[in-house]
C-alpha cells in the first residue's frame, strides 16, 4: 500500500448511542484501516442528507452498528493512500464518494476508507464542496430519470425538485433534453429550479397548481418523479397519461399515488463505477449547479442534523478539512 504520511487516529462527527441529533458530537477516534480494494480519502467536504437523522435516532439503518459510529452518506477529498488492488485512482487523486453502508464509517470525519468502486473524480465543473454533496444525490436522480426511460421532448414532472435530490434532477432532465415543470418548496424554492432551468415551476402547496400542470402538458405529462411525500400527490399525478411512468426512490412517505394504467416504479439508489461515470458525463456538458444554502463546520454536525428536517432548498453541507 502507497501511502502519505497518514495519523493514527483523527477527529470525527460521531455518536455512541442512538438518539437525536445531539447525540452527534466531536472525538477523536482511530484513522480506520485500508482494504486491498479501498483508497483512504481526505475529506473535505460531506453532505447532510435529509435521511441522515434517521441513521441518528436508529429508525433507518444501512449496516450493521458499532459505537463509536460515523455517519455521511457522501462527501469529496484527496486520496492519501490506496490499496494494494486499487486500478483507478492514485494519491492525490481529487474524488468524491457513496458512504452509504460502509462498516468503516462515513465522510462526517477527516478521513475516510471507502471501496474503490464507490468514489469517483470530481468533474471539472465542481468545486470540492459542491462535490462533497452530490453522490448521493446525483445516483439517486440520475437512476430515477433511468427508471422512466423517458425521450427527448417527453414531459417531466419532478415534484420536491428544490430538495438535495429533486434540484439535481432538475438539471439531468434537462441534460437528457426533457420538458420539465418543476414543484418546488416555497418561493426561494421555486426561484432556484427555474434558475437551474426548468421549463415551468410552481410552489407545491398552490391551489392553481392542477390547472398549471394541464397548461403544460395538455396530453398528460409522459412520467413523474417524485421525492417528497406531501399528500401523496394523487390529484397532480393523475395528470400522469396512461401507459407513463412514475418513479420514486424508496423512503417517500406516503408513496406517490398512480392512477390506473400508470406504473409506479420504487427503487434505491446504487452507487457504482458505471452510475459515476453516466453521471460524470452528463454533468461534463456544461455548467452545473449543487445548491449548498448552508455550510457548517464539524463542531456544528447536529445543528446540521437539525436543520436539514426544517425548510431548505438544496443540500445542507459540513466543511470538515476547515473544521
Amino acid at each position: 500500500m502507497a501511502e502519505a504520511q497518514i495519523p493514527t487516529q483523527m477527529r470525527a462527527a460521531a455518536m455512541d448511542e442512538f438518539g437525536p441529533p445531539e447525540v452527534v458530537h466531536v472525538e477523536t477516534v482511530p484513522v480506520p484501516d485500508l482494504g486491498d480494494d479501498q483508497v483512504l480519502v481526505q475529506v473535505a467536504t460531506a453532505g447532510v442528507g435529509t435521511w441522515d437523522p434517521e441513521l441518528v435516532d436508529g429508525s433507518f439503518q444501512d449496516t450493521e452498528i458499532r459505537f463509536p459510529r460515523v455517519i455521511g452518506s457522501d462527501g469529496a477529498g484527496t486520496i492519501v493512500a490506496v490499496g494494494g488492488s486499487v486500478q483507478r485512482f492514485e494519491v492525490g487523486d481529487h474524488v468524491y464518494g457513496w458512504g452509504f453502508g460502509n462498516p468503516k464509517g462515513g465522510f462526517f470525519a477527516e478521513y475516510a476508507a471507502v471501496d474503490e468502486e464507490n468514489l469517483a473524480a470530481i468533474p471539472e465543473t465542481l468545486s470540492f464542496d459542491e462535490a462533497g454533496a452530490l453522490a448521493v444525490s446525483g445516483i439517486t436522480a440520475l437512476q430515477g430519470l433511468e427508471q422512466l426511460g423517458l425521450e427527448e421532448d417527453d414531459r417531466i414532472m419532478i415534484i420536491g425538485a428544490s430538495g438535495g435530490v429533486g434540484h439535481v434532477a432538475v438539471q439531468l432532465a434537462k441534460r437528457l433534453g426533457l420538458k420539465v415543470f418543476a414543484i418546488a418548496s416555497q418561493d426561494d424554492g421555486v426561484a432556484l429550479v427555474r434558475k437551474l432551468g426548468a421549463d415551468d415551476a410552481a410552489e407545491g402547496h398552490k391551489r392553481a397548481l392542477a390547472g398549471r400542470l394541464r397548461g403544460f402538458a395538455p396530453d398528460g405529462f409522459d412520467g413523474a418523479l417524485v421525492f417528497t411525500g406531501g399528500d401523496g400527490w394523487e390529484e397532480e399525478l393523475a395528470l400522469v397519461r396512461r401507459g407513463g411512468i412514475i418513479a420514486s426512490p424508496n423512503g417517500v412517505d406516503p408513496a406517490p399515488v398512480a392512477s390506473r394504467g400508470v406504473e409506479h416504479k420504487v427503487y434505491d439508489g446504487a452507487g457504482s463505477p458505471a452510475a459515476f461515470q453516466r453521471l460524470n458525463e452528463l454533468i461534463a456538458q456544461g455548467p452545473f449547479h449543487v445548491e449548498l444554502s448552508r455550510t457548517y463546520p464539524l463542531h456544528a454536525a447536529a445543528q446540521a442534523l437539525r436543520d436539514v428536517q426544517r425548510h431548505h432548498i438544496g443540500k445542507l453541507a459540513l466543511a470538515v478539512a476547515a473544521s
